[in-house]
């Protein structure tokens, strides 16, 4: 009788610990999808930066937050840092760029994690304060009215300027760094989300620069580069007359590309007719 109550007491035991390890493995195949931002940073050669993350998500009720999440930062694939979040779901990294350039960041949550969330990427931008800086407006590159109707990512029938690339490309390989900017309008829904405006440039082949957000009012990153120290930020190449006007207040040397209609063009603004004509101007 004492062997099978032994018996059974090792039954019960073998049958809990099962039900222990299902109820984890559910847990993890039911993993709530988040949301991972991560904004481009600027620094200078030898000086520390914080890399900023967000994570976040969306609820019928609205959006949450989540605190204590693990995750890692790789600069150019290399693994870095890691980090938890705060009760805002907010994360930081400190770090020490020693060379100039252009590197890629990539913020990804912990396997081990009870959230999922795809892996943000964003550019580490290394730079002199000795090199002139160009801004580019968003909708000086993108061809009019080719908006698609549905879609979010980069595969959008959204379609490049013809030779705006290029000629970008060959303004920045030796002489100008390049701030993007949304300017005097809000980008196409298709590469609204910062992250889709940096997966459309590369896919396009424009050269990597820094993002300025999309919700930042061009006066304000205007100033935010000024409090910083980048005195260089002299030259823009713009769509809008609005962004043209705000440029010209700032002291710019202004570029839009395609001109406006006879009439809307600001006086001391040049025009070109394409962007082949972009670098006569300057």
């Amino acid at each position: 009788m004492a062997e099978w109550v032994r018996l059974g007491s090792r039954m019960f035991l073998l049958l809990l610990l099962f039900g222990w390890t299902t109820a984890g493995t559910g847990e993890a195949a039911e993993k709530v999808q988040g949301i991972l931002t991560v904004q481009d940073v600027l620094t200078l050669p030898n000086h520390p930066v914080r890399i900023e993350a967000q994570l976040g998500g969306k609820a019928p009720g609205g959006s949450f937050l989540w605190g204590g999440v693990g995750l890692h930062l790789s600069i150019d694939g290399k693994p870095v840092a890691t980090a938890k979040t705060n009760d805002s779901g907010h994360a930081s990294f400190d770090y020490l760029a020693k060379m100039r350039g252009t590197y890629t960041i990539a913020v990804s949550v912990d396997d081990a994690a009870s959230v999922a969330a795809d892996h943000s990427d964003a550019t580490l931008c290394v730079w002199e304060r000795r090199r002139p800086i160009i801004l580019v407006e968003l909708a000086a590159l993108i061809q009019p009215g080719a908006s698609a109707s549905t879609g979010t990512t980069a595969d959008s029938s959204l379609q490049p300027l013809s030779d705006a690339a290029d000629e970008l490309s060959r303004l920045t390989q030796y002489y100008y760094n390049v701030v993007y900017v949304t300017g005097g309008e809000q980008p196409p829904a298709e590469i609204a989300a910062i992250g889709n405006v940096r997966r459309w440039l590369a896919s396009h082949k424009f050269p990597p620069g820094f993002v300025a957000p999309a919700s930042e009012a061009l006066g304000a990153t205007l100033e935010t580069f000024k409090q910083a120290g980048w005195a260089t930020m002299k030259t823009g190449i713009v769509r809008t007359r609005s962004s043209a006007e705000t440029l010209l207040q700032h002291r710019f040397e202004v570029v839009v590309v395609p001109e406006l209609p006879k009439g809307e063009m600001p006086r001391k603004a040049k025009a070109a007719k394409e962007w082949k004509d972009v670098r006569k101007k300057l």
